[in-house]
């Protein structure tokens, strides 16, 4: 099921030519996908809600489940979007954002338990609201599951390029969760190498994408995620280019 674009003139900024193009290259990353996903799953229930859905690369991991909601305020990732699982009947595809009452309103009615963002809430400029709406639509005792880029000092041209407001510190991140009334359950940093390998495309280099495109991602997701994830599956890494964090609503 579909419903038609709103207005989005309060839609967090994913709109960055550069944006389409990262989330292109990512597509081909699956173990990188399937990682992340890993994370969330535990707390991923039958009815589950996607905000910032993207072309569908984390949605993809969730179509399985009795209702899966996906939420894009991007006319043209929503196209795809669409194009990819618009005819599955146990859908919802939204094209707004948070702020939108008619979105909110779809929320509740689709009765969710859980809900997921992935490198999303860092676009949105007021995201204790957004986590705020979120707890609203999953109601008490449904759970969220964040991934957000970490750590401030490591922000640089490509964080500009793709529209990040921000990089959060696991206490921040903890704090706007709690104020948003979640109680947090896990909150950790994730890829401890992607942490240099950021430093060096964003901050050294000033790319604005990744780099050497999709061959060194494809590279970077064989041989250097999967021991990466063995290990922090052990021992989560004092920092990290990434921070995982989930929570209950009270």
């Amino acid at each position: 099921m579909t419903e038609s674009p709103k207005d989005r003139s309060s839609a967090p900024d994913r709109e960055s030519p550069e944006l389409g193009r990262v989330l292109e290259v990512l597509e081909s990353a699956v173990n990188y996908r399937d990682w992340i996903f890993s994370l969330a799953a535990p707390y991923l229930g039958a009815r589950v809600m996607e905000l910032g859905a993207g072309t569908g690369t984390m949605f993809t991991c969730v179509v399985d489940r009795e209702h899966a909601v996906g939420i894009e305020p991007d006319a043209t990732l929503f196209k795809e979007l669409e194009e990819r699982f618009g005819a599955l009947s146990n859908t919802t595809l939204v094209c707004g954002n948070l702020e939108d009452g008619s979105t909110v309103d779809t929320l509740r009615e689709a009765a969710l338990d859980s809900a997921m963002m992935f490198n999303v809430l860092e676009h949105i400029e007021d995201d204790v609201a957004a986590l705020r709406a979120i707890a609203s639509a999953v109601g008490a005792g449904g759970r969220l599951a964040v991934f957000v880029p970490a750590f401030p000092s490591i922000f640089g041209s490509m964080d500009r390029a793709v529209g990040h407001v921000r990089r959060y510190r696991r206490r921040e991140l903890v704090a706007k969760m709690e104020a948003a009334d979640f109680n947090v359950v896990a909150a950790h940093y994730v890829n401890l190498p992607g942490y240099f390998a950021w430093f060096i495309n964003g901050r050294v280099l000033r790319s604005m994408s990744p780099a050497g495109g999709p061959r060194m991602v494809s590279i970077y997701d064989r041989a250097v995620i999967p021991p990466t994830r063995k290990i922090e599956t052990a021992v989560h890494p004092p920092f990290g280019q990434s921070l995982f964090v989930a929570g209950v609503r009270r």
